[in-house]
């Protein structure tokens, strides 16, 4: 009896195994998913329900059934779309065991691009350090023929990291051409968000290629832009005689987006006095918000001869409609008042 007792109870303990838990809810997924032939949607989705539930099981066992579901995964005669669940559960363990497996299924040309995207998607949120998540993804950027739907989930989590080499992204920049369209725009966003996220002169100076690269006034330069902005503290330090004429030619020829002109005149300050003759051709720029940016900036580096055409400005500021409300923009009052203390101290610096 005492030896039924425990065999029942190592049968039971065996049967409790992170490998023997997956199993089962590989095997309930695997006949779910054959259900669905044939069915609506409304009835697929009710499948997919019931699934996605089959993680309640998983769950207790944390970090311990990443090897198991990995295995799951790597299992290419399994349905893509089984394969599809055991990553979905694979990634709410949320811990670095599940990191590796995560990023060999995506480095994996051979498993569906649904299941490698979804490690795309995943990576970030399981504890490592950024610099295993961008090593990850950027060699995945590197591979030949990645295919666009594993390229959109790679590039929206890499838009908040950075490459060690910037080549790949650089290459994807322009991959679309000077004018990229709506559906590849945000392709090319994020790579430019990425070199903004990027460190060393390589992948700054790749970006003053870009902005010089990409036409005026268009989404894809602006991006470049903004990308460099989140680089100026890099810039001042080693990059200035490079950037100076880059950012000196883009507040002349961007001078019609507002949203484009406020990282440009950040860029200009922090490229030091040399940037101050720039700064002084906006002292009659037409919207409100970077005329107000602008006047503090040319408060900083003494730019005095701005001051009659900006105490114009205050002069006729009730009749202008730079000063009238807009939606989404900031107060006018506050802008003014802005610009009176700027154009106060530029008297007083005179």
């Amino acid at each position: 009896m005492i030896a039924a007792l425990g065999l029942a109870l190592a049968l039971n303990a065996s049967a409790q195994t992170p490998q023997a838990v997956v199993a089962r809810a590989m095997a309930r997924a695997e006949k779910l998913v054959a259900a669905q032939k044939g069915k609506d949607a409304w009835e697929r989705g009710e499948l997919d329900r019931q699934a996605e539930g089959l993680y309640k099981d998983i769950k207790p066992l944390g970090w311990k059934a990443a090897p198991a579901l990995a295995a799951a995964v790597a299992d290419l005669k399994r349905p893509p779309k089984v394969r599809l669940f055991a990553v979905s559960f694979l990634a709410l363990i949320r811990d670095p065991a599940a990191f590796p497996p995560l990023e060999d299924i995506l480095l994996n040309p051979e498993q569906d691009p649904t299941v490698r995207a979804l490690a795309a998607q995943s990576l970030p949120g399981q504890g490592a350090p950024d610099a295993s998540v961008s090593k990850a993804l950027c060699a995945a950027l590197a591979q030949k023929d990645l295919p666009r739907e594993v390229l959109d989930d790679v590039m929206l989590s890499l838009g908040r990291y950075g490459c060690l080499e910037p080549a790949g992204l650089v290459r994807l920049a322009r991959s679309f051409g000077p004018r990229p369209g709506a559906k590849d725009l945000p392709v090319v966003a994020a790579a430019l968000g990425a070199l903004g996220r990027s460190r060393g002169s390589a992948s700054g100076k790749e970006l003053l290629g870009l902005i010089n690269w990409f036409p005026a006034r268009g989404d894809a330069r602006a991006a470049a832009i903004k990308a460099l902005d989140a680089r100026r503290a890099e810039v001042a330090d080693w990059l200035a005689p490079e950037a100076l004429p880059v950012v000196a030619e883009a507040l002349r020829s961007e001078s019609e987006r507002w949203d484009t002109m406020l990282p440009l005149i950040r860029l200009a300050v922090a490229l030091g006095p040399d940037a101050g003759p720039a700064l002084s051709r906006l002292s009659s720029h037409p919207d409100a918000e970077v005329l107000a940016e602008a006047a503090e900036a040319m408060v900083l580096y003494k730019r005095v001869e701005a001051i009659p055409d900006l105490e114009a400005v205050l002069a006729g500021a009730m009749r202008d409609p730079r000063f009238s409300p807009k939606e989404g923009r900031p107060d006018p009052a506050a802008l003014l008042s802005r610009l009176e203390k700027s154009v106060d101290a530029l008297r007083r610096a005179r």
